[in-house]
C-alpha cells in the first residue's frame, strides 16, 4: 500500500505525491530501520509504469515487532505524525512522509 502526501523533490524542484516503499534494512543492535522510498509525481503516472522521480532513504528509531508485515510496518513508521515537542525542519527527511495517507487500493504496476 503507497503512500499519499505531496512533497518537493528538492534535487529537481517536482512534487511527488505517490510513494512506495522499495527495502527496508534493519539494524537489530539499535533497533532502528533504514526505509527506501521511491516517489512518483501522481498515482496515475506510477500506474503507467513510469520510473519513480526520487528516492529517498529514511532512518527511523523502531523496528518491526517479529512476524509484522514489512510494509505495514513501514508505511506506519513513515506517516505516523510529528511527535510532540520535536522540531521536523531540524530532523533531517525523518518526517518527510509524516501524516502521509495510506492508500490500500492503488496498485501501480511498475516502480
Amino acid at each position: 500500500m503507497p503512500l499519499l502526501k505531496t512533497v518537493v523533490i528538492a534535487s529537481i524542484g517536482v512534487p511527488a505525491s505517490f510513494h512506495k516503499i522499495r527495502a527496508v534494512s534493519v539494524d537489530l543492535e539499535q533497533k532502528q530501520s533504514a526505509i527506501q522510498v521511491a516517489s512518483f509525481y501522481s498515482v496515475e503516472v506510477a500506474e503507467q509504469g513510469a520510473q519513480s522521480i526520487g528516492t529517498a532513504t529514511v532512518q527511523v528509531d523502531t523496528m518491526p515487532t517479529l512476524g509484522e508485515d514489512l510494509t505495514a510496518f513501514c508505511e506506519r513508521a513513515l506517516s505516523a505524525p510529528v511527535p510532540a515537542g520535536v522540531d521536523a525542519a531540524s530532523a533531517g527527511n525523518r518526517f518527510v512522509f509524516a501524516d502521509a495517507e495510506i492508500v490500500a487500493n492503488a496498485t501501480p504496476s511498475a516502480t
